[in-house]
């Protein structure tokens, strides 16, 4: 809330017109030397800055794909979280798991073996090079192997 003080000066100093009235009634400059702007180019000087051409639709396109995306609740995001904390160690762990892919708006199934966790990014690493964000994990378990280790 802005405070009644702060709110008198900006009052004085952007309401206050008093240092324009000599110029206040003085009809718009027509040159002759130049032929005026047309109200298309006129309005080109302040078209969007053009870095964020097709802005907009790349936001709309993302959204799209994460229209799919069920946002675990706080307990959800918990049973991942403590799962993770919980194994012995997170170097070779074969693990099977449901994941949001952001690439493809779905979700996927995977089997693959963590290497790490980095909990600064909260992302799991595996053998393969895949990163998958540990809030886009949506079911994981241990992979048990076919020798009956693990």
């Amino acid at each position: 809330m802005i405070d009644k003080k702060q709110w008198q000066a900006e009052q004085a100093q952007f309401n206050d017109t008093s240092r324009y009235n000599d110029i206040m009634n003085v009809p718009r400059h027509v040159s002759r030397a130049h032929l005026p702007m047309t109200k298309r180019d006129r309005a080109g000087q302040f078209a969007p800055f053009a870095a964020l051409t097709g802005y907009r639709e790349l936001l709309d396109k993302i959204a799209q794909r994460y229209a799919n995306k069920k946002y675990p609740t706080g307990k959800e995001e918990q049973v991942i979280f403590d799962f993770f904390h919980h194994l012995p160690s997170t170097d070779g762990v074969a693990l099977a798991l449901t994941y949001f892919n952001g690439e493809s708006g779905y979700y996927d199934h995977y089997q693959g073996t963590l290497t790490r966790v980095d909990w600064a990014q909260q992302v799991a690493h595996f053998e393969d090079g895949r990163q998958i964000p540990l809030l886009n994990i949506r079911a994981v378990t241990r992979k048990e192997e076919k020798n009956g280790e693990g």
